[in-house]
């Protein structure tokens, strides 16, 4: 059978109860505001009271931020941290250990290259790597570059590779002295060289072979190549911390520096057998340019802090290899007091008296 509609009275009743529902609803809603609206007021009431005693600040006047504490350094005004960085670069008695700063020309080879990060590598972690393409770094022309770059890295090793038509697989080795050019070598690189398998940090022992004091240039190059290699001063040197050697050969005008691994092995006695095994391809260079300091410059680089010179003592020489020699001054013997023991068969007898 089919649904009857409702009928009106229904209809009517269920609308009365549905108003009369709303209105309860909305009273309800009224009242919670009210009440909330007074619990507002009566807490935001002492504050309100508060910010109006509270002294009011000029609109021209404002909150400036607050300056960092300044110190003083050479006469300048730094602060703290400019203060800490400035003392770091400041000359020291015992400067801290010399950083090779390798940089790339304009133009570089494969060659020029590799024999760069084969030197970085060698002077890990005394080394820094710039791979950025610069057009203006020509030591034998303007130095200026150069000095600048080193002087924010805080290096006083350069290595530059190049390479042009003029002078392919090129490579610049230099050093500074006090912020200035001391010196500089220009090699054609023959041979690469590889990678060293070195402990970092470790120390290597240095090796020349060759006549290099008979050539005043090449007596220069191997004192730049001590300076290079030798790594930071160190009071003492544990033996067993010894694991690379390097081998510094000159045969004409090539130089050659041939790194080679330290094994310790089972020997027949306490001590352990010592055998040298070649570790890479040895780094080949000719020699080409060389840029000299001027006499003044030289001696002033020589010079040795008063600080560091050992005070003179009395009867007391120490030789270049740190062997300190003493001196004894005695009295003159009276030999003839002595007692000597007396023998019968030193007597003489009398016919030898009479004689």
């Amino acid at each position: 059978m089919p649904k009857q509609a409702p009928s009106l009275h229904f209809c009517l009743a269920i609308a009365i109860a549905r108003g009369e529902y709303c209105k309860a609803r909305s009273r309800r809603r009224s009242a919670d505001s009210l009440v909330c609206t007074q619990t507002r007021r009566t807490e935001f009431t002492p504050r309100l009271q508060q910010a109006a005693h509270k002294p009011q600040r000029s609109p021209n006047k404002t909150k400036m931020p607050k300056k960092a504490k300044s110190t003083s350094f050479g006469g300048q005004k730094v602060t703290p941290a400019g203060k800490r960085h400035l003392e770091s670069r400041a000359p020291k008695l015992r400067e801290n250990p010399k950083t090779l700063l390798c940089l790339r020309g304009s133009k570089t080879s494969t060659s020029s290259t590799a024999a760069l990060k084969s030197l970085a590598l060698l002077l890990k972690p005394h080394s820094k790597v710039l791979d950025r393409k610069r057009e203006d770094l020509k030591p034998f022309d303007d130095c200026s570059s150069v000095e600048k770059l080193c002087a924010s890295h805080d290096a006083s090793l350069f290595a530059i590779a190049s390479s042009s038509k003029k002078r392919p697989d090129n490579l610049v080795l230099g050093r500074l002295h006090d912020g200035h050019l001391l010196d500089a070598f220009e090699f054609g690189v023959v041979e690469a060289g590889g990678p060293c398998e070195k402990l970092l940090g470790s120390k290597p022992c240095t090796v020349f072979v060759g006549d290099f004091d008979a050539d005043p240039i090449m007596k220069r190059v191997k004192n730049f190549l001590q300076d290079l290699l030798r790594g930071p001063d160190v009071d003492r040197i544990n033996l067993a911390g010894i694991d690379t050697v390097v081998v510094v050969g000159l045969r004409e005008d090539t130089i050659s520096l041939q790194p080679h691994r330290l094994r310790l092995k089972k020997g027949s006695g306490s001590l352990p057998d010592t055998r040298l095994e070649v570790s890479g391809p040895p780094l080949s260079l000719k020699m080409r340019r060389d840029h000299q300091p001027s006499l003044e410059l030289w001696k002033a680089s020589l010079k040795q802090p008063k600080g560091l010179k050992p005070k003179k003592r009395k009867n007391r020489s120490t030789t270049d290899l740190g062997e300190v020699h003493g001196r004894l001054h005695l009295g003159n013997q009276k030999v003839d007091e002595l007692q000597s023991r007396k023998v019968k068969a030193l007597k003489r007898s009398r016919d030898e008296d009479d004689e």
